[in-house]
């Protein structure tokens, strides 16, 4: 058990993974794959092969982190070949068999189709709605400047604890006693290995490390925020795990992250979010121009319900 209410705090530093590159291996490994031998046959069976070509063109529709995983594991991209392979086998012999001919597969053959289009369709007008490097430069600078607290991280406080359990009158004595010798000047990181209940931190001689308010129960950080300088100890404080002895042993103010720091974040939100909205955009001014019969869908609605079969009665 360790103390006091570990919280995700929403008011902390947002943090957002920046867009993945690859690495430089990654890239020489993929550059020097396509550079002499994009026609050399990997595997074959079945009437079929997978060239080099085939598995770079599937790479390439790989997201970066993924794409880099496979350039990294020579394992993993030998599978990948052999699963191509496997799929284009088993797609032949569909074929040559008349499953495409078939209605059920026909259909979802032009569902897929129709699917891989409009998502081609959508992701080419989000890609138009992307501003020139510099004007996303312009648009994270402004942003950067318009909301600097969403940039600053917390002020953070340092301190140590001794967590007595329970809160009856032979805990509280022996927190009491406890307290005294602190002040009479006993070494407080000795007391903690000795009688802390917090595993947590009882071995560190009851260190809780730097953390931000709120990361505590509100009768700790109250108790905490009344200690004024760096050795103060609190008096007795009961919480839901106990009782505490709290020593303040820093603080820190919060600081304003850098531009820098934080750009490649921004930029990834800033050219994300535009494309959402581009995105969003199109699909509003479609439905919108749609024009249904409202009569038509009742009945339809109607009809359907009357054609489901009865739901099974319930067994009692």
């Amino acid at each position: 058990m360790f103390l006091p209410n570990r919280r995700n705090n929403p008011s902390q530093h947002p943090r957002h993974l920046p867009l993945l590159r690859f690495t430089m291996a990654a890239m020489v490994a993929f550059s020097a794959m396509g550079s002499h031998a994009s026609g050399t046959v990997l595997i074959e069976g079945g009437g079929v092969s997978i060239n080099a070509q085939d598995v770079q063109v599937e790479m390439q529709r790989m997201p970066a982190a993924v794409r880099e995983r496979f350039l990294s594991e020579p394992d993993q991209l030998r599978e990948l070949v052999q699963t191509l392979h496997l799929r284009k086998v088993l797609a032949t012999q569909a074929q040559a068999s008349g499953l495409a001919q078939s209605p059920e597969t026909a259909y979802k053959l032009a569902t897929a189709r129709e699917s891989i289009l409009a998502e081609a369709y959508v992701d080419r007008i989000a890609e138009s709605a992307t501003p020139a490097p510099a004007a996303i430069d312009k648009r994270i600078q402004s942003i950067y400047k318009a909301e600097p607290e969403r940039f600053r991280t917390p002020a953070e406080t340092h301190a140590r604890h001794i967590l007595i359990k329970g809160k009856d009158a032979d805990a509280r004595a022996q927190a009491e006693k406890l307290l005294q010798e602190l002040r009479n000047g006993a070494d407080f990181e000795a007391l903690a290995r000795e009688h802390s209940a917090d595993p947590g931190s009882a071995a560190k001689g009851g260190d809780l490390g730097f953390f931000p308010k709120g990361k505590m129960v509100p009768a700790f950080d109250a108790a905490l925020d009344a200690l004024d300088k760096p050795g103060s100890l609190s008096p007795v404080v009961e919480s839901e795990f106990g009782l505490h002895i709290i020593r303040l042993e820093a603080r820190k103010p919060g600081t304003l992250r850098s531009f820098d720091e934080v750009k490649e974040q921004l930029r990834a939100e800033t050219v994300a979010k535009l494309q959402q909205d581009a995105r969003k955009k199109e699909v509003e001014r479609v439905r919108n121009e749609a024009k249904g019969d409202a009569g038509a869908m009742d009945a339809f609605i109607a009809e359907q319900k009357r054609l489901a079969p009865a739901p099974a009665a319930q067994a009692k």
